[in-house]
């Protein structure tokens, strides 16, 4: 029933209140502070017990409750996966913000567009590193919020792998970025190996969908390496463009620094075909898990 589930949450989620994200990842972002304060002494271990006990008591009481419901019948363990689902993806927010940024844009409103990209600069930002900087984002919102979480949430029973995916992620997002200590180095390690492979379908899924050559000429040649990251996928997604993309996930980040992907530099138009190269992505990967779910039950 995963497809079924996915669908349908795909199609109630642009009407979930945005409010419903927002006390989801706020009660728990509050919950990682709480074991943060009481845990932290910049010890290795520590780290590890606290992610521990912020991620395992969650997946238990999400699996147990998703096994009973399942055993209780009348599709409760399938109702419970569209409304965790619903809750949890991003798809329609991704392409809003992009459609957004292209009409401010187009209304020659730079300024504004800078500033809702958190660019700080005095002298005016030009065109290219707006256009990349929008595109940037979306190509990686889109894997964090969505595509890696569909790889999940069809890897493990229910809903848990979906909740581990998201969960991890913003604990690494909350502790990892500390590199002061080592309190938050095991959820930096155990994001990056949960995001290993879905980063590689993702980068690979942009190749197929776009200019394949380029996007794995890209790949090979900028991102490569067990460090490369989130780098892969924008690499990709450049070369799928055939634009010039930069690695906005770097501290060290220089804006001007274009340095992913050949050809030429984003300008507005390519907003539009980024967004084309998003809801390629997703129908590929919804053609992949139906054809999964289908040899499953055929298989059954």
């Amino acid at each position: 029933m995963n497809i079924f589930s996915i669908l349908i949450a795909l199609l109630l989620e642009p009407y979930r209140p945005a409010s419903v994200q927002a006390r989801v990842f706020g009660s728990f972002d509050r919950y990682a502070r709480t074991l943060d304060d009481l845990l932290n002494s910049g010890e290795r271990h520590h780290g590890i017990a606290a992610w521990v006990l912020a991620v395992l008591p969650l997946l238990a009481l999400t699996w147990s409750i998703y096994f009973l419901a399942g055993h209780l019948g009348a599709g409760l363990g399938w109702v419970l996966d569209v409304l965790v689902l619903t809750a949890m993806l991003d798809f329609r927010p991704i392409l809003d913000r992009l459609a957004s940024l292209q009409r401010e844009l187009r209304q020659d409103d730079p300024t504004a567009v800078a500033e809702r990209l958190g660019i700080s600069s005095k002298s005016p930002v030009p065109l290219a590193q707006l256009v990349a900087r929008s595109i940037e984002l979306a190509v990686m919102d889109v894997h964090t919020r969505l595509l890696a979480v569909l790889f999940w949430y069809c890897i493990l029973p229910g809903p848990v792998g979906a909740l581990l995916y998201l969960m991890a992620m913003r604990l690494n997002q909350l502790w990892g970025s500390d590199t002061k200590t080592d309190f938050g180095s095991f959820s930096r390690t155990a994001f990056f190996w949960l995001d290993w492979v879905p980063q590689r379908l993702t980068a690979f899924a942009f190749a197929v969908v776009g200019n394949f050559e380029d996007s794995l000429f890209c790949w090979r040649t900028q991102a490569s390496g067990r460090q490369a990251g989130m780098r892969l996928v924008l690499a990709s997604a450049a070369g799928a463009l055939g634009i010039r993309l930069g690695d906005s996930a770097s501290p060290q980040r220089s804006y001007g620094d274009l340095d992913l992907g050949v050809g030429e530099f984003p300008d507005l138009d390519h907003l539009r075909s980024a967004e084309g190269m998003i809801w390629r992505t997703l129908v590929l990967w919804l053609l992949v898990i139906a054809l999964i779910t289908i040899a499953a039950v055929v298989g059954a």
